[in-house]
């Protein structure tokens, strides 16, 4: 694929100090490793990263750009929380994004082989707390829409879209533990490939449209069960 989700990617040994510090910080931040909330210390993540002050320093304004992180006045910085608001957003713009990209690969078509890996993903479940069946569907549920916006004909679009996927993975990551896996959510994905398949950009912005809003629903009750937010430290900002 020309355009991958973090969490498919791997280290490159041609990038830069900077590159791989800050690659490093974010997996660290999207992994829940560095939780929400937590604070640290450009020392502390020179020590994690086993990268130099400068590469961290950079590292870290690219961070706060993408909106993960946030500098303290002489005190370090703070992982920025999960917030619903922020949820909301994040969510509603995954949908403006993945349905357009949808509609868009049905009516250019998709390779054959692209078509076959897709279904063969439709397969993968998880169960919850189960941290190594949550990456494994983690994994398979991001690639099969990153083939999709792959094969949207339209590069910008498709980089969007994978970016977008790199902050829904941390949210996921704290919600798939206490959400159970939806047969009803599997079928609307399967709807979404068989239109796809069938070339049918109506049917396939239809079915995606359905889809993410279905999750979009399932990740906002599972993040307002008060259970989650204790232990996640989501701010339930509106």
């Amino acid at each position: 694929m020309k355009h991958l989700p973090a969490i498919l990617r791997t280290d490159h040994p041609g990038l830069s100090a900077t590159e791989r510090a800050y690659l490093a910080i974010k997996r660290r931040i999207i992994e829940l490793d560095l939780a929400p909330g937590a604070h640290v210390t450009k020392t502390d993540l020179t020590r994690l990263t086993d990268a130099g002050t400068m590469p961290v320093r950079e590292a870290l304004t690219r961070l706060q750009r993408d909106g993960l992180v946030d500098a303290l006045p002489r005190s370090g910085y703070r992982i920025l929380p999960v917030t619903l608001k922020g949820t909301r957003d994040l969510c509603a713009f995954r949908r403006l994004l993945e349905t357009e990209a949808a509609a868009l690969a049905a009516e250019r078509g998709c390779p054959q082989d692209d078509l076959a890996r897709m279904e063969e993903l439709l397969g993968q479940s998880y169960e919850p707390r189960d941290t190594e069946s949550i990456e494994a569907f983690l994994r398979a549920t991001l690639e099969f829409d990153a083939i999709i916006a792959d094969n949207c004909g339209n590069d910008r679009l498709a980089r969007s879209v994978v970016q977008v996927f790199d902050e829904l993975e941390r949210v996921l990551r704290i919600t798939l533990g206490s959400l159970p896996f939806s047969a009803s959510a599997a079928h609307q994905r399967r709807a979404v490939w068989e239109a796809v398949r069938d070339r049918d950009p109506v049917a396939a912005r239809a079915a995606m449209d359905d889809r993410t809003r279905t999750s979009q629903q399932q990740i906002i009750d599972a993040l307002t069960a008060s259970q989650s937010i204790a232990e996640a430290s989501i701010t339930i900002s509106r």
